[in-house]
């Protein structure tokens, strides 16, 4: 019997196509079996067939109550998830309805001149309020870019930035500064008592590698050291969470 037919017929007694011969490359029969494994791991089924291993494997059933689980999970998904967009929906017509309602009762006794005036002051409030969420957003990620340049160029970590809550884009490098320095004076100490207790400190310690612990010993004052740069507050109340 030549090589091809025992692969075919490995093939078939795994319950694979004989197809997948060609797939099989061997130079004597003790390696079809292995590479038969191999094969297994590769081989995409269709859907009839996956059907077929499962039934072969005596998993069919299992299979069957863990794909009507899922099945079951998403549909309550997505029904909760339309059941709240329709109840947000509801909430915001009523509200706004309301607000038609008001807005009539106010013009009721009103001329055809006071009501345009009142739906203009209206129309000005309503761009007032955009424009000023917009250039709050247009502050706030400007100083968010700011935070994270300077702890960049003071070689801190992005993850330091909830620490500095300066108010003044001016402020925000000095208030990096005395983080670092806070920081830094910190691990010089957490070396000294390294080598005080005989103990060899790890060379290359950047301080853009300090666990935020290490902030927060800086920021609390643990350790004899007192931090005075922006966003201790912050800190405090995280802990006391």
């Amino acid at each position: 019997m030549d090589l091809t037919t025992q692969i075919k017929k490995a093939l078939k007694k795994a319950g694979l196509d004989e197809g997948l011969a060609e797939k099989i490359k061997v130079t004597d029969e003790s390696q079809i079996d292995a590479e038969i494994e191999k094969l297994k791991g590769k081989i995409e089924l269709t859907p009839e067939q996956l059907v077929e291993a499962l039934k072969a494997a005596g998993l069919e059933e299992s299979y069957k109550k863990h794909l009507q689980s899922e099945t079951d999970k998403r549909v309550t998904q997505a029904i909760t998830t339309h059941d709240l967009k329709l109840a947000k929906e509801k909430e915001e017509a009523a509200t706004k309805a309301k607000t038609e309602e008001e807005k009539k009762e106010e013009q009721k006794n009103m001329s055809e001149g006071e009501k345009k005036i009142s739906d203009l002051t209206e129309e000005v409030k309503n761009l007032t309020t955009l424009v000023k969420d917009l250039s709050g957003t247009t502050v706030k990620t400007k100083r968010e870019t700011l935070v994270k340049d300077a702890l960049k160029k003071a070689d801190l970590s992005e993850g330091f930035s909830k620490y500095i809550t300066v108010e003044k884009d001016e402020e925000i490098e000095d208030s990096v500064k005395s983080l670092k320095d806070e920081v830094l004076g910190l691990k010089q100490a957490e070396i000294d008592k390294k080598l005080k207790d005989g103990e060899i400190p790890q060379k290359g310690e950047a301080a853009g590698n300090l666990e935020e612990e290490l902030v927060g010993k800086v920021a609390s004052g643990e350790e004899g050291t007192v931090g005075d740069f922006e966003g201790k507050k912050l800190i405090e109340e995280e802990k006391n969470n």
